[in-house]
């Protein structure tokens, strides 16, 4: 197996996590659909044949994860922002021997493992992977060796995240694909929209249902 795939999270916190829900949500509320984002998400990579590896915001109580996720492995996140911080989570693992890596985020309940291999098929052709999102930024990005250029953009979190991305892998003569889009959920009309779409046998589903926030 020479495919990785990393979960790139924090561990939830009441007042910390998922807090554009706030108008709609409890401060704990938005800690626990965080959970049950990861124990969703969890699932989905264990679809998946590749290694998985948690890249955690450091945290003293980040071993509260492993009691989400299958046998992985976990390091903190370091650098000085979101995309220097991917960056250097993406060359650790690659450093480990793999041929191809993806990185995904956790906003994601409606991600399945085809998503996934999306990004990985993208790989066996292009040098670069990236998986877009309905506000313009992006859920997903993979490659078979590490790119600091493509990490370089302004506005992570904006409407031109993905485009800004696509474009400065270009500037550095880097081929990139599309994979699946997928949305990530993180205002109340992200929230409302998921309520009519998520299963409700999902752990994700299985909360919203129970906190009546879900018919």
């Amino acid at each position: 197996m020479n495919r990785a795939v990393i979960c790139f999270t924090r561990v939830p916190r009441a007042g910390i996590t998922k807090t554009r829900l706030l108008p709609v949500l409890r401060p704990e509320q938005c800690a626990s659909l965080h959970w049950a984002f990861l124990k969703d998400l969890a699932a989905v990579y264990r679809q998946v044949d590749a290694h998985l590896f948690i890249a955690y915001t450091p945290d003293p109580d980040w071993e509260q994860l492993k009691s989400v996720f299958p046998p992985a492995g976990y390091f903190p996140q370091k650098g000085n922002d979101l995309g220097e911080k991917m960056y250097r989570v993406i060359r650790k693992v690659l450093s480990l021997g793999y041929e191809s890596v993806v990185l995904t985020g956790t906003d994601l309940p409606l991600m399945t493992a085809a998503h996934l291999e999306s990004g990985f098929a993208i790989l066996e052709e292009k040098d670069i992977a990236v998986g877009p999102t309905p506000d313009g930024g992006y859920y997903l990005i993979g490659m078979k060796q590490p790119c600091r250029e493509v990490f370089r953009i302004q506005g992570y979190g904006g409407a031109s995240a993905f485009e800004n991305t696509v474009a400065a892998a270009q500037y550095a003569g880097l081929t990139i694909g599309t994979a699946l889009p997928c949305g990530d959920i993180d205002t109340p009309d992200d929230l409302w929209e998921l309520t009519k779409t998520v299963s409700p046998d999902s752990f994700t589903g299985q909360f919203l249902k129970q906190e009546g926030i879900m018919p």
